[in-house]
């Protein structure tokens, strides 16, 4: 799942040597700015425009981030800077805007992770912003649905969505050709507690 996230982003190149912003404005509603500040939603529009094609530069992104926040559309200013914050070199604009709420969050779903399963998670990378791999050597012995996490296991952890984080499990075998249907897991973060969700469900 995190998977195909990326390679929606890295898959298409742009003259900038940067990938196309993985996500978009969202349902923010230009119409609707119009109304109270048609300067504003013309600027976003060319914005858009330009971040569409590839053509913006650094600038013009951060820009548009900025003005989204401006006019009361902060959910799609959030993902957009958080999806391309590495791209656009937009943290401290995240930082200023959005403080350290989903930093802080995805600590959390970290410890609770930890404590949840009894386990250690070893940090391995941590590819993109709030999105980052662990290794596991495994916790103790268990009989249940989440029986995997007895062996030792690479689980990357991360937001894929608005508000969900979201952990993928698979055992920890380099010599693996193809996965079992008990050699993954796919959970969701509920109410500070890691359930198991149905992959092609979520």
């Amino acid at each position: 799942m995190f998977d195909v996230m990326q390679q929606d982003a890295v898959a298409m190149s742009r003259k900038n040597d940067h990938a196309i912003p993985a996500a978009n404005i969202g349902d923010t509603d230009l119409d609707a700015i119009e109304r109270f500040n048609p300067t504003a939603a013309k600027e976003i529009a060319r914005l858009e425009g330009l971040m569409n094609r590839g053509d913006d530069s650094k600038e013009d992104f951060l820009r548009l981030c900025q003005l989204l926040f401006d006019v009361g559309s902060v959910a799609a200013a959030e993902i957009l800077l958080r999806r391309n914050l590495a791209c656009y070199d937009g943290k401290r604009l995240y930082t200023r805007l959005f403080g350290t709420e989903k930093p802080d969050e995805f600590d959390a779903a970290i410890q609770v992770f930890e404590s949840q399963f009894h386990i250690s998670l070893l940090l391995t990378e941590e590819a993109d912003f709030l999105v980052a791999t662990f290794h596991s050597q495994g916790g103790p012995q268990r009989s249940d649905e989440f029986q995997l996490l007895s062996r030792p296991c690479e689980i990357k952890i991360g937001y894929i969505e608005q508000d969900k984080i979201e952990a993928d499990v698979v055992l920890l075998d380099p010599d693996r050709v193809v996965f079992n249907a008990d050699e993954c897991l796919f959970m969701y973060l509920v109410n500070d507690v890691w359930e198991i969700t149905d992959p092609l469900t979520a």
